[in-house]
């Protein structure tokens, strides 16, 4: 008898329900990594009054061919349930099952966080997790409906340059989203729950995102051609093509985006000039640590900045200075595998000698 295989959609997609004491199911969409038999934010609904429906592709496939499936989990969790009002709630991969789910089935409000509407670009998660940007299972937005009888709120972190262009595209492709741009990275969830914020939307889906976002100063003014901009040089950069540090330099907000400053970093690094890809990881550092707002940004995404830094001293021949400043980040942040493979290298003993965190995403 043949093993069941993780990519044949009758295994891949898992679901549980979870009986509330309200009127509302909320559909929750896994994460990429969530292991078979565990769901994404599982936990968070479990401090609700809601029935929810947990959602998990183990193969991290972006819930593609899983339609059917999640179509007949949802028909039969209302029917259970008795459910009067439905909400679709995802992050990332999971952004884009509750985005599409949402928009298919046109019965609740979606809430969205990172959704990839452009999936399978270079750069992406999504391309990352083997879903190419040519998949015949990609739902088509463009064929959406330009009007949505309950609200869709997309949430995105200008500072990641796959967030600002699938932003961009948000705003072209669903006009009638409510789109929160948001002083954050692409782990924008994260972010939001660690300032209670999600704890506030989530807790009845009745307050207004924006006004508890703005009550944190997250929401961000910015420009859209200028963030399509910043998604399409990363993505050409993440190809494989040489981008210039100009390129990015002269984007509209260039100075107070630390996302757009490391990828200015990156573009000078990816041509040998780690001199300058160092002062550009310094001045996005500098301003994340000067920040009230950007210093509230999860610790994996910020450690980012002094990690590529002692890439690039090691590259350009401080291996002095990069043991300095590991040892410095070492003390600040839990050490993941990443850091632990830098110290190795260099020679440095860590503290409480191992690791304690994970690789940022």
């Amino acid at each position: 008898m043949t093993a069941p295989s993780e990519t044949d959609p009758r295994y891949r997609l898992q679901h549980r329900l979870a009986a509330g004491s309200g009127d509302t199911l909320v559909v929750v969409f896994s994460q990429v990594r969530v292991p078979a038999g565990k769901f994404g934010l599982e936990r968070l609904f479990a401090r609700t009054r809601h029935a929810c429906l947990f959602l998990n592709d183990t193969a991290n496939g972006w819930y593609l061919g899983l339609e059917s499936g999640i179509q007949s989990a949802v028909d039969e969790a209302l029917t259970q349930t008795g459910a009067t009002r439905v909400i679709y709630y995802g992050s990332s991969m999971g952004g884009y099952g509750a985005l599409v789910t949402g928009l298919t089935r046109r019965d609740g409000a979606i809430h969205a966080f990172g959704p990839e509407l452009r999936a399978g670009y270079p750069g992406s998660q999504s391309r990352d997790y083997g879903t190419a940007a040519d998949d015949p299972r990609l739902f088509d937005f463009q064929q959406a409906s330009q009007s949505y009888a309950f609200p869709v709120h997309l949430y995105f972190g200008v500072y990641d340059p796959v967030d600002a262009i699938n932003a961009a595209a948000a705003a072209h492709l669903l006009p009638e989203a409510q789109l929160h741009l948001l002083r954050s990275c692409h782990a924008s969830h994260d972010h939001l729950y660690s300032l209670n914020l999600i704890r506030r939307i989530i807790t009845t889906f009745s307050r207004d995102p924006e006004t508890e976002l703005a009550s944190k100063g997250l929401l961000a003014a910015a420009d859209m051609k200028d963030l399509k901009a910043f998604g399409l040089l990363a993505e050409r950069l993440a190809a494989g093509e040489a981008i210039r540090p100009d390129d990015v330099t002269g984007l509209t907000g260039f100075a107070e985006n630390p996302g757009m400053i490391r990828l200015a970093a990156e573009a000078a690094a990816s041509s040998g000039d780690f001199s300058g890809a160092i002062a550009f990881l310094s001045q996005a550092e500098d301003l994340v640590e000067t920040d009230a707002v950007l210093w509230t940004l999860p610790k994996r995404w910020r450690k980012e900045m002094p990690l590529r830094r002692v890439e690039c001293l090691i590259a350009s021949g401080g291996a002095q200075d990069a043991r300095d400043l590991l040892k410095r980040t070492c003390e600040r942040f839990p050490v993941d595998t990443r850091m632990a493979d830098l110290a190795k290298g260099l020679d440095v003993v860590l503290p409480g000698g191992g690791v304690t965190g994970r690789p940022a995403d």
